[in-house]
């Protein structure tokens, strides 16, 4: 009987074989009648064996498919992120507001841009800035074919048409002054220069301003300049393109969708379509972030108190350092024995846990710092004020500020060490001067803290100089230079050297920094003026803004390291991503 069988399924299989050497005689009824041979018991057997096979190759197929191949970024998708407020000017021109500047930064592009590191590098400009031998004139080339987004050429013509009508105090942009002494000259349909009567490296920065095309904006008059359509139907050469505006009945702004430029000089997008959603609080935007109404929200935790919830496992978290600041300025120039004192300022300075600070003030989310040069920026470099609340007493006590056994507070002769720490109405910065206030209790100094509204602040205090001490914050921008901040030349409103700090060897410092290209020069000075600042101490820096950014898991592509002002972070869109596939190693 068996040998019966083993004949019968030789035959079978010289059928198949045959079958499968010749495809056009094999028949799947065949396999049937090979199982026709086999017990029930042996069928079952046979079954999960082929079972096992075919799932062996599936596992390996699978394995040797994602070892061999790589996820990498797909094109397509839709982002969306919350926006504070109503966008009315998405003109570079004329962008004040947030909203403003972030649209104008997805619609716009400008000669030059700073990349995620925060280095300045080429944007409509084919190549690096030529910079002429007397260092007073910068030679720009466009790149070729480049084109607006309807279509026409991007030429000379647009670059002077943008800077001719930014000086003209017809059209009152809030960007003239930083402008007004430039010389700005087409020299063929590619090739531009702009001369500057002084030698100013900081002015680089300008040119990230973004381009006006000529051909739609010459023929809008001065007057209507603010109220043009084309303000919020503009037309530029960057990434993304305005789709359409959604209104609500009253007419706000609800959301307004971008698409990418397929003609974007740098390649197409990933993302294919970006939604800006608008909220009128940061709590609303908030709500619409948790409850997956947007992808993403952003923002400085300077005036208002955003809790975020760093352990969620569906959001990403970045805390990306801003080039600003927070201090608490000394007024130099009052005749003060308590500020006025060196030691009593460098105690002060040794007696704050900034950790401790910004943990309680921000939950976490600043950065520490200690001089008006940041992390990042050109000339930093690392200085260390220890906390070392025990030294800053024995200072206090060698100096004969000595403290009252029961008041626990310090005196010397007549004069108490106290003064007043002025601030305006932010939650964040009343929070900062009350926990300073706490601190400095601690080694005998009292404290006044006095909040005002910041309408009242800068027109009470900051402009006249009325105050004893000040906390305040400052941005400065990619390029470091301290001149508008620190040099005595500044001293007076409406120069922002609201200490009055006046030393001959930082003004020499600062003006020989700002006018040379020689990095190496710069970056030295920019040493220089932070050791000097530390041994002074007309302020004491102490904390670095963060940009916080909370985006959903699949929003990839994010390299930022740095950032001037919040809208930077999309001077790379064009590489971030939502949807990935795979592709060969």
């Amino acid at each position: 009987m068996l040998s019966k069988k083993i004949q019968n399924l030789t035959l079978e299989l010289k059928k198949i074989g045959r079958g499968i050497k010749k495809l056009r005689f094999f028949k799947f009824t065949d396999l049937r009648r090979i199982f026709r041979v086999f017990s029930f018991r042996e069928k079952v057997v046979v079954g999960l064996l082929f079972a096992l096979l075919l799932s062996d190759l599936v596992f390996l197929g699978t394995n040797f498919y994602i070892g061999k191949t790589k996820v990498v970024p797909a094109y397509g998708g839709t982002y969306s992120e919350g926006e504070l407020g109503q966008p009315r000017y998405i003109n570079p021109l004329l962008a004040q507001s947030q909203s403003d500047k972030d649209l104008s930064k997805l619609v716009y592009a400008g000669l030059y841009k700073y990349d995620p590191n925060g280095n300045f590098v080429p944007d409509l400009a084919e190549s690096d800035l030529k910079i002429s031998t007397d260092q007073k004139q910068y030679t720009v080339k466009l790149k070729s074919g480049l084109k607006w987004q309807d279509g026409k050429p991007i030429n000379a013509d647009d670059v002077v048409f943008t800077i001719q009508l930014l000086q003209n105090p017809d059209y009152k942009s809030p960007l003239r002054k930083l402008w007004q002494n430039i010389q700005t000259k087409k020299i063929d349909d590619l090739t531009i220069t702009f001369t500057n009567p002084d030698i100013s490296a900081p002015f680089l920065t300008n040119l990230t301003l973004g381009i006006l095309p000529a051909h739609i904006w010459s023929g809008i008059a001065a007057n209507n300049f603010y109220f043009a359509k084309e303000n919020l139907e503009p037309v530029g050469s960057g990434a993304y393109f305005i789709k359409e505006i959604s209104k609500s009945v009253s007419g706000d702004i609800r959301t307004i969708t971008l698409n990418s430029w397929s003609n974007y000089y740098s390649g197409r997008p990933y993302i294919d379509v970006v939604v800006l959603k608008f909220y009128t609080d940061y709590e609303s935007m908030l709500s619409g972030f948790h409850t997956k109404e947007v992808d993403a929200i952003g923002f400085i935790p300077f005036d208002k108190k955003i809790f975020v919830d760093m352990n969620r496992s569906n959001i990403q978290v970045s805390k990306i350092p801003v080039y600003q600041y927070q201090a608490l300025f000394f007024n130099l120039s009052k005749s003060s024995k308590v500020l006025g004192d060196l030691t009593v300022r460098s105690a002060l300075a040794q007696s704050i846990d900034r950790n401790a600070f910004i943990q309680d003030v921000y939950s976490g989310l600043a950065l520490p710092a200690e001089t008006p040069i940041l992390p990042g920026q050109l000339g930093y470099t690392s200085t260390t004020i220890s906390f070392n609340p025990n030294a800053a007493e024995t200072a206090l006590d060698k100096a004969g500020w000595v403290k009252n056994a029961q008041t626990g507070m310090r005196a010397k002769g007549n004069v108490a060490l106290k003064f007043t720490i002025t601030t305006n109405d932010f939650v964040l910065n009343v929070k900062s001067a009350e926990n300073l206030q706490q601190q400095w209790k601690k080694i005998g100094a009292d404290i006044t803290v006095t909040v005002v509204p910041t309408s009242e602040l800068e027109n009470n205090y900051l402009r006249n100089r009325n105050f004893e001490s000040l906390l305040f914050a400052e941005s400065t921008g990619y390029d470091p230079d301290p001149f508008v901040f620190w040099h005595s030349s500044q001293s007076a409103n409406p120069g922002f050297n609201i200490a009055q700090y006046k030393n001959t060897t930082i003004d020499k410092l600062i003006t020989q920094a700002r006018s040379t290209f020689d990095k190496t020069q710069r970056s030295s000075d920019y040493n220089q003026f932070q050791n000097i600042f530390i041994q002074d101490l007309p302020a004491i820096i102490l904390d670095q803004s963060v940009f916080v950014y909370e985006t959903r898991p699949n929003v990839q592509g994010l390299s930022l390291k740095y950032l001037a002002n919040p809208e930077d972070r999309f001077y790379d869109i064009s590489h971030w991503y939502v949807s990935t596939k795979r592709s060969w190693k």
